[in-house]
């Protein structure tokens, strides 16, 4: 079993591998480096290049040490139903009511854990505007815009699905 699930009689939870934030953080501290060095070796060039780069991968090692210490669930699911932190739209809580199939569709990668939910516009409509039209395109595509890839999850796709079918009331 993978350590970043964690399966209950009545709860599952699933984290992100933090793989990818430390990879990240690692690319963003080199970036963060090489801006320094470019601001201390001077020339109005490497100035204005030193300031972009650390720009870019400034925000970049702050958004990844977020991510480690915030360390939220991409998805967890109890008999009352599911609550999305992991989907480009980060749905947040839907109750069973709301969600109608949950299905894997194959994509690079792995398969694509679909929770298709009965109305999308209501979904959507408490997300923010920028998600929401991420997430009508992606729901246009897939069915539903409550879509986790197989980049984002630690176990594949099928696995968690039979889970949440399991848990569903």
């Amino acid at each position: 079993m993978s350590p970043a699930i964690s399966r209950e009689p009545d709860r599952i939870e699933v984290r992100a591998p933090r793989a990818a934030p430390m990879a990240t953080l690692a690319m963003s501290v080199v970036g963060v480096a090489a801006g320094v060095w470019l601001l201390v070796s001077g020339g109005a060039g490497n100035v204005v290049l030193g300031v972009v780069l650390l720009a870019f991968f400034g925000v970049g090692a702050i958004r990844a040490l977020l991510r480690l210490v915030k360390g939220r669930a991409l998805l967890v699911a109890t008999p009352d139903g599911v609550d999305d932190g992991g989907s480009v739209v980060a749905a947040g809580f839907l109750p069973w009511s709301e969600i109608g199939t949950i299905e894997v569709l194959p994509g690079r990668g792995g398969g694509m854990l679909v929770i298709g939910v009965r109305d999308p516009e209501a979904v959507l409509a408490r997300t923010s505007p920028a998600r929401a039209r991420v997430g009508r395109a992606q729901a246009g595509r897939l069915g539903s815009p409550v879509v986790l890839p197989p980049t984002v999850l630690p176990v594949p796709a099928e696995e968690l699905a039979a889970d949440l079918e399991r848990l569903r009331p």
